[in-house]
C-alpha cells in the first residue's frame, strides 16, 4: 500500500508528464513488426532545450500507460506566448495544467494545477514555484535539484527507447528518488517527451509514446437554455474543439447564442458581446462582464428572465467550477427592472427544477 500511493502521488505530482512536439509523420507499413520504424539520431553539436523540448501549436500526443491505470496521458499544449507554453496533461486521474518557460539555459515549471477542467490561460500568472526539467549544456553529466529534492542528471545522449510510436535514439534523464527508485524521462529533438519509466527493483510503470496527431484537442461543455414550452431550464452537454491560442470566450459566447436544438431559447441576443471573463480564485467567483445588449436586448417577464439568469449562471459556473457568478454589463452590475446586485454581490448556480434536454 505505501508503494501504491508513493507511485500515485509519483504520477499525479512528480513525473514530469511534460511534452513539447513538431509535426512527425508516421512512416507507413506493418505497425506491428519494426518494418518501416526509423531511429532518430540527434545532433551533439549546439543542442538547445527548445530542440529537445519545442512548444508547438495543435499537436495531440497520446502515450500509453504501463503497469498503472493513471500512467496513460493525453497532452496538448493549450497556450503558447513568447517564452511560455501552457500544457494541459489528461490522465485518467484527472486534467493538470502546467505553464512551462525557457529561461537562462533551462526548462522550468513556474505553475502547476490539478483539477482544472476548464479552460483559462494561465501565462500570465506570476510563478508560484520553479522546478527545473531540463538545463544547459545538454550534455551527459550535467546535473540539478527538483523542487521536492531530488537529483536530476542527464545520463545518455543516444539511449535507444521503444515505444508504441516508432523507436527513437534519446536524451536520457535519470531522478534518482531514493531507496532504489528512479525515473528515467527520455527526451527526442523536434519531438519532446517519448516516454518515461519509474523503475523499483523489479517493479515497472512506463508511459510511452502511442500516437501524434495535428489536431485540436476536444472537450464537452454544459449549457443550459430556458425552455420555449415550460418556465424552465434544460442542459446540453456540447462537444467543443479548442485550437492552441483559441478562444475561450468566442466558443462559450457561440454555444450560448446557438442551442442548435428546437424548443430552446438563447439566454443571450445575437448581439451580445462577452466582453470578459474572469475567474477570481480567491473568492471562487467567476466574474462575467456583458456588452449592454444583454439588458436592452432582452424581451422577457420576470419568470422568464430568471430562467434566463439561472442558464447565465449555470453555465459558467459549472464550466469553471465555482457556485457564486457575478454579472455585469459594461461593467455596471446585473440592473434590470425584475432583478439587480450591488458590486459585492452575485448570483448562486441553482440545479434545481432542471432537466437534460431531449428533442
Amino acid at each position: 500500500m505505501k508503494r501504491f500511493l508513493f507511485l500515485i502521488r509519483l504520477i499525479l505530482l512528480i513525473s514530469l508528464v511534460l511534452t513539447g512536439c513538431g509535426r512527425v509523420n508516421k512512416p507507413e507499413g506493418n505497425n506491428s513488426s519494426d518494418e518501416g520504424k526509423t531511429i532518430v539520431e540527434p545532433d551533439e553539436e549546439n543542442l538547445t532545450i527548445k530542440d529537445f523540448y519545442p512548444f508547438k501549436e495543435n499537436m495531440k500526443m497520446e502515450y500509453e500507460g504501463i503497469g498503472n491505470e493513471f500512467a496513460e496521458q493525453t497532452t496538448f499544449f493549450e497556450f503558447i506566448q513568447g517564452n511560455r507554453g501552457q500544457l494541459k496533461i489528461f490522465n485518467p486521474g484527472t486534467v493538470v495544467v502546467k505553464v512551462l518557460e525557457y529561461d537562462d539555459g533551462e526548462l522550468r515549471e513556474i505553475f502547476s494545477e490539478g483539477e482544472f477542467y476548464h479552460i483559462e490561460n494561465m501565462l500570465n500568472i506570476p510563478s508560484e514555484k520553479t522546478n527545473i526539467i531540463l538545463k544547459e549544456p545538454l550534455k551527459v553529466g550535467t546535473s540539478w535539484s527538483t523542487s521536492d529534492g531530488y537529483k536530476n542528471s542527464i545520463t545518455g545522449l543516444d539511449v535507444t527507447v521503444e515505444t508504441p510510436y516508432k523507436t527513437f535514439k534519446a536524451l536520457e534523464v535519470t531522478t534518482e528518488l531514493g531507496e532504489g527508485r528512479k525515473q528515467l524521462n527520455y527526451y527526442v529533438k523536434g519531438i519532446g517527451l517519448v516516454a518515461y519509466i519509474y523503475k523499483d527493483g523489479d517493479f515497472e510503470v512506463k508511459t510511452l509514446l502511442e500516437e501524434v496527431e495535428n489536431e485540436p484537442y476536444q472537450m464537452d461543455i454544459r449549457f443550459y437554455y430556458p425552455m420555449e414550452e415550460d418556465i424552465k431550464t434544460a442542459y446540453m452537454d456540447k462537444d467543443i474543439e479548442f485550437n492552441t491560442n483559441g478562444s475561450i470566450t468566442e466558443i462559450l459566447e457561440y454555444s450560448i447564442k446557438n442551442p442548435g436544438k428546437k424548443g430552446l431559447i438563447p439566454p443571450i441576443s445575437k448581439n451580445t458581446k462577452i466582453n470578459s471573463i474572469e475567474l477570481d480564485r480567491g473568492n471562487q467567483i467567476v466574474r462575467v462582464d456583458f456588452s449592454k445588449e444583454l439588458l436592452s436586448e432582452m424581451n422577457a417577464g420576470s419568470a422568464m428572465e430568471m430562467e434566463i439568469i439561472k442558464s447565465i449562471v449555470n453555465t459558467f459556473g459549472n464550466h469553471y467550477g465555482v457556485e457564486r457568478v457575478y454579472i455585469s454589463t459594461e461593467g455596471i452590475p446585473y440592473s434590470s427592472g425584475h432583478f439587480a446586485i450591488k458590486e459585492d454581490e452575485f448570483f448562486t448556480v441553482d440545479y434545481s427544477n432542471i432537466e437534460e434536454y431531449n428533442d
